[in-house]
């Protein structure tokens, strides 16, 4: 058996969003695609108007894909958006599509996260995430530093 060797990557994130990360109310992270190796470590790019790296998340276990009502049915809202909705399960419902579309999504989970200072990225941010190799952190000066 190969040693299967884990890596980084930077998914891009709205800043209300990350900061539901970085307090713990949002533990799970949805993506169209999600990464096929393992990831040691997922930084979070902070998208406009910040535009900057602003901490990273650990990843759990990443889901095949779900539609939103198994999304609701499996996590709950307050997980996938971070915030607790109030009404009825359809009323839930109707606020992930709002919040999420209505398309198949994996569930990446996340065990821990942590805030660093704010770093600008030198290369182009990716839409939705992308593997980063160790060249491209070259430039990020005290990344690993919690702030």
């Amino acid at each position: 058996m190969r040693n299967i060797r884990m890596t980084d990557a930077i998914f891009s994130i709205k800043h209300l969003y990350a900061e539901r990360i970085y307090s713990g109310h949002k533990c799970v992270e949805l993506r169209r695609t999600a990464p096929k190796t393992p990831i040691e470590r997922a930084w979070i790019y902070e998208t406009a108007p910040l535009k900057r790296v602003t901490g990273w998340f650990e990843p759990g276990l990443i889901y095949p894909t779900m539609d939103c009502e198994a999304l609701l049915e499996r996590f709950g809202e307050e997980k996938c958006l971070g915030i607790k909705v109030a009404g009825t399960k359809e009323e839930r419902l109707l606020a992930m599509i709002e919040a999420l579309g209505d398309r198949p999504l994996h569930a990446i989970s996340i065990k821990r996260a942590q805030r660093v200072r704010p770093v600008e990225l030198r290369i182009r941010p990716p839409q939705s995430w992308m593997y980063c190799k160790k060249i491209e952190k070259r430039g990020w000066k005290g990344l690993h530093k919690p702030i």
